[in-house]
């Protein structure tokens, strides 16, 4: 196999790549990032087409007229790089393209009788959007609405594809509820880095609550911080990692001075503030499957997550059946999985954690067993390439993909 990857960003793109080189089949990263980036993850230069204008583009655009004008903007930079890249796939056998930047591909691996697996890493675009509207009009904001054309060239895109790769069960879900066939879907989720993120000693008693990542409506960041509030936990505090947002003032009413910002850290200190905190909660109201739980976990951190967040998909890598609670709370030996938009839920869970430290650190254990448990990126990889076979040759694949 000659894979291909076509990615107008990062995401797990350059991870997923990095893996195929070490397996011999990658035929080309074609991103629009510069190659100094790519270097740092180990792809050779040789396998790499950089097409940096339109992501130069996009930074000047934003500059100008910030999120406003980008979303206004974001089709014709998509489509900009989207043909670009479809110049740069001759000798593929197979092409992995991530939505919204992959139709041009996708129109020149039919023409040339080439498997295409088109990678979604949220929920169906139909459905992200509904909940993200609703959410921004319950709140009183203004959300920058995704442009239609890439809405319509999203809904093109899944109709064009052989198959869609999804990483959770809730993608998997909006996309059946959507009426896609379930037949096209492959279903495998993200892996981590466990060589960066590593168990470690918790140097307080702090009751220690911590999430990561942008501090914004669709992370849910208004119910954890209600959520926090209410439980009211002796001697606690909640860490929020990650860069502010527009609308981060109002997300954070109520909150009082145990609420730390603590801003945007690398890597490296992220691992430290895991491995100095009890429990990992995240509350989005709509998300693929967000990296930070895999990373939690893996510094043996439970997690709280709620059931759009693509959490789930990690808890049952346990292979235990859940304990059902009150409030549609499921528990399982790693954390809990509470219902979205369920301050109280996760308040509940909170309190449980801070009241029984033998079932805190029984579930710190839990967490660390997940190290074992397919959560690296070699793991996923392989998990990807049995779907590329699958796609080589329906007849001959008999690997399971899903975890």
């Amino acid at each position: 196999m000659k894979i291909s990857i076509v990615v107008g960003g990062r995401w797990h793109a350059f991870d997923l790549a990095r893996e195929l080189h070490s397996a011999g089949i990658l035929h080309r990263l074609i991103t629009n990032y510069p190659k100094y980036k790519t270097r740092k993850w180990g792809i050779p230069d040789d396998k790499v087409i950089s097409l940096p204008l339109t992501l130069l583009l996009g930074k000047v655009i934003y500059q100008i007229g910030k999120e406003k004008l980008m979303m206004k903007s974001q089709a014709l930079v998509h489509n900009l790089f989207a043909k670009a890249a479809s110049r740069y796939l001759e000798g593929s056998t197979l092409i992995h393209g991530w939505s919204s930047f992959s139709e041009p591909a996708m129109h020149w691996a039919k023409l040339n009788n080439i498997p295409f697996l088109l990678e979604r890493s949220s929920a169906h675009m139909k459905v992200q959007c509904q909940i993200l509207r609703e959410e921004y009009q319950q709140l009183g904001l203004c959300w920058a609405e995704t442009h239609p054309d890439i809405v319509a060239q999203e809904l093109r895109e899944y109709e064009l594809a052989e198959k869609v790769a999804v990483p959770s069960l809730f993608v998997k879900r909006s996309f059946l509820a959507q009426g896609f066939p379930e037949q096209h879907l492959v279903h495998n989720p993200f892996g981590t880095n466990l060589k960066s993120f590593l168990p470690g000693a918790k140097q307080d008693d702090i009751f220690r609550v911590i999430y990561a990542g942008s501090l914004s409506v669709r992370k849910g960041i208004h119910y954890l911080v209600r959520a926090f509030m209410k439980a009211d936990i002796p001697n606690s505090e909640l860490c929020l990692v990650g860069g502010a947002t527009a609308e981060t003032l109002v997300l954070l009413a109520g909150a009082d001075e145990r609420v730390k910002l603590i801003g945007h850290v690398p890597q490296i200190e992220l691992a430290d503030y895991y491995r100095n905190s009890s429990v990992f909660v995240i509350a989005s109201i709509e998300e693929g499957l967000a990296y930070v739980q895999a990373q939690a976990l893996a510094c043996g951190l439970p997690i709280i997550c709620t059931t759009n967040t693509g959490g789930e998909d990690l808890l049952r890598m346990s292979g235990v059946e859940p304990i059902k609670l009150d409030g549609d709370i499921e528990e399982y030996p790693a954390g809990y999985l509470v219902p979205v938009q369920n301050s109280q839920a996760i308040a509940t869970c909170l309190q449980i954690l801070a009241q029984d430290r033998n079932l805190l650190l029984s579930k710190r254990e839990a967490a660390l067993s997940f190290r074992a448990t397919g959560l690296d990126w070699s793991s996923y990889a392989q998990r990807a390439i049995a779907s590329y076979k699958s796609l080589h040759d329906p007849k001959s694949a008999k690997t399971k993909i899903e975890v």
